[in-house]
């Protein structure tokens, strides 16, 4: 369970390249390069003290657990879900976004846009998970829906979605930093002269978060199979947040190892 280098992939390469591309002209801009990172590594450390965060991740280990339970309405009900008993796709997706809304509102003075960034990762990650398993040659029926849900307590699936979870999250925590210098980057005697070189821009960002969050795929399940399946243990917050902590420190490794590639 140790940080383990994937090695150079490299699409990876593409992301300092492509912001000395678009921003210069092709001129170096090591700072500019090292400073993006440092955001996505700096709002990472940051994030894990952010409880919409920690909710988040916690709501995608245990939601999966509820639906399996025989007594899933009553397990529903105390994760703070009761409308996700009626088990439409929908439904599941608003109460996992209502539940991440209430403890924005009840952290008040702790509420950061970092949370609100975990908020719309979690449920991305969420929702691409179940869409993933619903049958596609007809409209799927609520124990369809929650048969899909259930199937996402396993560590593989877990794993998934925790990789797809911090990618997402370090994707717009970039593009927070990067989209404020979009005038600089466009422009007819720029570099980047189209909607076309723009996309080739957000590829090569979404590809270098996913990479960069790859690294913790492996520690997400060994986690969640030593604790929960092998132990025994009820996953709480507080165990996220630990599980958090690790994770974000192989990712800000993973960053700053890549950072600057070329």
């Amino acid at each position: 369970m140790g940080h383990q280098r994937l090695g150079k992939l490299p699409a990876l390469r593409l992301l300092p390249e492509i912001i000395r591309y678009l921003v210069t002209c092709g001129a170096p801009t090591a700072a500019l390069v090292d400073q993006v990172t440092a955001v996505g590594k700096d709002a990472l450390k940051l994030a894990v003290k952010d409880p919409v965060f920690i909710e988040a991740l916690w709501l995608l280990v245990r939601i999966p657990q509820a639906a399996a339970a025989e007594g899933f309405q009553k397990e529903m009900r105390e994760l703070g879900l009761p409308s996700a008993t009626s088990a439409s796709l929908m439904d599941i997706l608003i109460a996992y976004d209502s539940a991440l809304e209430r403890v924005q509102r009840q952290s008040h003075s702790n509420a950061t846009d970092l949370g609100e960034m975990a908020r719309c990762a979690g449920l991305s990650a969420f929702g691409e998970a179940i869409r993933d398993r619903l049958p596609s040659l007809w409209p799927p029926t609520a124990e369809d829906v929650r048969a899909s849900v259930s199937a996402l307590k396993g560590t593989e699936q877990f794993a998934a979605m925790a990789h797809r979870f911090y990618s997402n999250f370090v994707e717009r925590v970039i593009h927070y930093y990067v989209d404020r210098n979009l005038h600089n980057m466009v422009g007819i005697d720029r570099v980047a002269k189209s909607v076309n070189d723009l996309r080739i821009f957000n590829d090569a960002i979404r590809r270098h978060c996913d990479e960069a969050a790859l690294i913790m795929r492996a520690f997400a399940k060994d986690w969640l199979g030593k604790n929960h399946y092998k132990d025994g243990k009820q996953i709480t917050k507080d165990d996220v947040r630990r599980f958090s902590t690790y994770s974000v420190e192989k990712i800000r490794l993973e960053l700053d190892q890549r950072k600057g590639a070329s």
